[in-house]
Protein backbone atom coordinates (compact mmCIF):
# COMPACT_ATOMS: atom_id res chain seq x y z
CA UNK A 1 0.00 0.00 0.00
CA UNK A 2 1.42 3.33 -1.11
CA UNK A 3 1.67 6.08 1.48
CA UNK A 4 -0.42 9.13 0.75
CA UNK A 5 1.41 12.41 0.89
CA UNK A 6 -0.06 15.04 3.12
CA UNK A 7 0.00 18.40 1.39
CA UNK A 8 0.43 21.38 3.64
CA UNK A 9 0.62 24.95 2.45
CA UNK A 10 3.05 27.13 4.27
CA UNK A 11 2.18 30.79 4.50
CA UNK A 12 5.90 31.44 4.75
CA UNK A 13 6.43 30.22 1.16
CA UNK A 14 3.16 31.23 -0.47
CA UNK A 15 2.92 34.36 -2.57
CA UNK A 16 0.88 36.69 -0.38
CA UNK A 17 0.97 39.36 -3.11
CA UNK A 18 -0.63 37.19 -5.82
CA UNK A 19 -4.20 38.17 -4.85
CA UNK A 20 -3.18 41.82 -5.01
CA UNK A 21 -1.57 41.40 -8.42
CA UNK A 22 -4.65 39.52 -9.72
CA UNK A 23 -6.83 42.36 -8.47
CA UNK A 24 -4.62 44.94 -10.18
CA UNK A 25 -4.63 42.89 -13.38
CA UNK A 26 -8.45 42.90 -13.39
CA UNK A 27 -8.57 46.67 -12.76
CA UNK A 28 -6.07 47.23 -15.60
CA UNK A 29 -8.16 45.08 -17.93
CA UNK A 30 -11.33 47.00 -17.00
CA UNK A 31 -9.52 50.29 -17.63
CA UNK A 32 -8.66 49.10 -21.18
CA UNK A 33 -12.32 48.40 -21.95
CA UNK A 34 -13.41 51.51 -23.94
CA UNK A 35 -16.61 52.14 -21.97
CA UNK A 36 -14.61 52.32 -18.71
CA UNK A 37 -11.46 54.02 -20.02
CA UNK A 38 -12.38 57.49 -18.73
CA UNK A 39 -13.48 56.40 -15.25
CA UNK A 40 -11.69 57.51 -12.10
CA UNK A 41 -10.03 54.88 -9.93
CA UNK A 42 -12.86 54.97 -7.36
CA UNK A 43 -15.45 54.50 -10.13
CA UNK A 44 -13.48 51.65 -11.66
CA UNK A 45 -13.42 49.91 -8.28
CA UNK A 46 -17.23 50.09 -8.22
CA UNK A 47 -17.27 48.32 -11.60
CA UNK A 48 -14.77 45.78 -10.26
CA UNK A 49 -17.26 44.78 -7.54
CA UNK A 50 -19.64 43.65 -10.31
CA UNK A 51 -17.10 41.42 -12.05
CA UNK A 52 -17.22 37.66 -11.83
CA UNK A 53 -14.29 35.65 -13.12
CA UNK A 54 -14.84 32.34 -14.89
CA UNK A 55 -12.43 29.90 -16.43
CA UNK A 56 -13.34 27.84 -19.51
CA UNK A 57 -11.79 24.67 -20.88
CA UNK A 58 -10.85 24.16 -24.54
CA UNK A 59 -13.96 23.62 -26.72
CA UNK A 60 -16.29 24.72 -23.92
CA UNK A 61 -19.23 26.80 -25.13
CA UNK A 62 -19.45 30.19 -23.42
CA UNK A 63 -22.83 31.00 -24.96
CA UNK A 64 -24.91 29.75 -27.87
CA UNK A 65 -26.44 31.77 -30.66
CA UNK A 66 -30.07 32.38 -29.67
CA UNK A 67 -29.41 32.36 -25.90
CA UNK A 68 -30.75 35.33 -23.97
CA UNK A 69 -27.96 37.88 -23.63
CA UNK A 70 -27.62 38.85 -19.98
CA UNK A 71 -23.91 39.63 -19.69
CA UNK A 72 -20.78 40.87 -21.38
CA UNK A 73 -17.30 39.37 -21.30
CA UNK A 74 -13.76 40.73 -21.26
CA UNK A 75 -11.09 38.19 -22.11
CA UNK A 76 -8.26 38.06 -19.59
CA UNK A 77 -6.51 35.12 -21.25
CA UNK A 78 -7.16 32.50 -23.90
CA UNK A 79 -8.56 32.34 -27.41
CA UNK A 80 -12.27 32.55 -28.19
CA UNK A 81 -14.00 31.69 -31.48
CA UNK A 82 -17.13 33.57 -32.51
CA UNK A 83 -19.25 31.69 -35.05
CA UNK A 84 -22.66 31.84 -36.69
CA UNK A 85 -24.71 28.95 -38.03
CA UNK A 86 -26.87 29.80 -41.03
CA UNK A 87 -30.36 28.40 -41.56
CA UNK A 88 -28.81 26.01 -44.10
CA UNK A 89 -26.78 24.48 -41.26
CA UNK A 90 -23.46 25.87 -42.46
CA UNK A 91 -21.28 27.12 -39.60
CA UNK A 92 -19.20 30.23 -40.35
CA UNK A 93 -16.32 31.33 -38.17
CA UNK A 94 -16.65 35.10 -37.73
CA UNK A 95 -13.73 36.05 -35.50
CA UNK A 96 -11.08 34.96 -33.04
CA UNK A 97 -10.78 37.02 -29.88
CA UNK A 98 -7.81 37.18 -27.50
CA UNK A 99 -6.73 38.73 -24.19
CA UNK A 100 -8.02 42.29 -23.91
CA UNK A 101 -10.84 41.74 -26.41
CA UNK A 102 -14.49 41.85 -25.37
CA UNK A 103 -17.79 40.38 -26.52
CA UNK A 104 -21.47 40.60 -25.69
CA UNK A 105 -21.24 44.30 -24.89
CA UNK A 106 -24.72 44.99 -26.32
CA UNK A 107 -26.13 42.57 -23.74
CA UNK A 108 -24.60 44.61 -20.91
CA UNK A 109 -27.06 47.41 -21.69
CA UNK A 110 -29.96 46.08 -23.81
CA UNK A 111 -32.02 42.89 -23.63
CA UNK A 112 -31.79 40.63 -26.63
CA UNK A 113 -30.61 37.29 -27.90
CA UNK A 114 -27.07 36.23 -28.79
CA UNK A 115 -26.41 36.55 -32.51
CA UNK A 116 -23.45 34.17 -32.51
CA UNK A 117 -21.90 31.31 -30.55
CA UNK A 118 -18.76 31.86 -28.47
CA UNK A 119 -16.45 28.90 -27.87
CA UNK A 120 -13.22 28.77 -25.87
CA UNK A 121 -10.53 27.32 -28.16
CA UNK A 122 -7.93 27.21 -25.38
CA UNK A 123 -8.05 27.40 -21.61
CA UNK A 124 -9.54 30.84 -21.12
CA UNK A 125 -10.23 33.18 -18.24
CA UNK A 126 -13.01 35.73 -18.72
CA UNK A 127 -14.34 38.65 -16.72
CA UNK A 128 -18.15 38.69 -16.74
CA UNK A 129 -20.42 41.64 -15.99
CA UNK A 130 -24.14 40.90 -15.77
CA UNK A 131 -26.64 43.47 -17.08
CA UNK A 132 -28.82 43.61 -13.91
CA UNK A 133 -25.76 44.39 -11.79
CA UNK A 134 -24.48 47.05 -14.18
CA UNK A 135 -27.91 48.69 -14.52
CA UNK A 136 -28.34 48.74 -10.75
CA UNK A 137 -25.02 50.60 -10.45
CA UNK A 138 -26.04 53.02 -13.22
CA UNK A 139 -29.30 53.84 -11.39
CA UNK A 140 -27.61 54.07 -7.98
CA UNK A 141 -24.76 56.31 -9.21
CA UNK A 142 -26.29 58.52 -11.95
CA UNK A 143 -23.17 60.60 -12.72
CA UNK A 144 -21.15 57.40 -13.09
CA UNK A 145 -24.05 55.94 -15.10
CA UNK A 146 -23.82 58.78 -17.63
CA UNK A 147 -20.08 58.14 -18.08
CA UNK A 148 -20.68 54.40 -18.53
CA UNK A 149 -23.52 54.89 -21.02
CA UNK A 150 -21.49 57.44 -23.01
CA UNK A 151 -18.63 54.95 -23.09
CA UNK A 152 -20.91 52.19 -24.38
CA UNK A 153 -22.44 54.54 -26.95
CA UNK A 154 -18.95 55.18 -28.38
CA UNK A 155 -18.48 51.43 -28.80
CA UNK A 156 -21.90 51.05 -30.45
CA UNK A 157 -21.32 53.99 -32.82
CA UNK A 158 -17.94 52.59 -33.89
CA UNK A 159 -19.50 49.18 -34.54
CA UNK A 160 -22.27 50.77 -36.63
CA UNK A 161 -19.68 52.74 -38.64
CA UNK A 162 -17.71 49.53 -39.28
CA UNK A 163 -20.88 47.68 -40.31
CA UNK A 164 -21.79 50.53 -42.65
CA UNK A 165 -18.32 50.34 -44.25
CA UNK A 166 -18.67 46.55 -44.61
CA UNK A 167 -22.13 46.98 -46.14
CA UNK A 168 -20.87 49.54 -48.65
CA UNK A 169 -17.88 47.33 -49.55
CA UNK A 170 -20.24 44.40 -50.12
CA UNK A 171 -22.59 46.59 -52.17
CA UNK A 172 -19.67 47.75 -54.32
CA UNK A 173 -18.50 44.16 -54.80
CA UNK A 174 -21.98 42.99 -55.84
CA UNK A 175 -22.36 45.99 -58.16
CA UNK A 176 -18.96 45.21 -59.72
CA UNK A 177 -19.94 41.52 -60.24
CA UNK A 178 -23.18 42.62 -61.94
CA UNK A 179 -21.14 44.78 -64.31
CA UNK A 180 -18.96 41.79 -65.17
CA UNK A 181 -22.02 39.64 -65.92
CA UNK A 182 -23.26 42.13 -68.55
Amino acid sequence: MEKEKLQVRSSLWSNIFKAESDEQKILDLLRKFPAFAELKKRELKLIRKLVQVREYLPNEIIFYEGDPGVSMFIIESGKIEISHTFKSGIKQEIAHLFAGDFMGEFSAIVEGYRTATATALTESRLLIIFRPDLLELIYREPSLGVKILLGFSKIFVEKIRNMNRDYLDLYELLHYEKQLDK
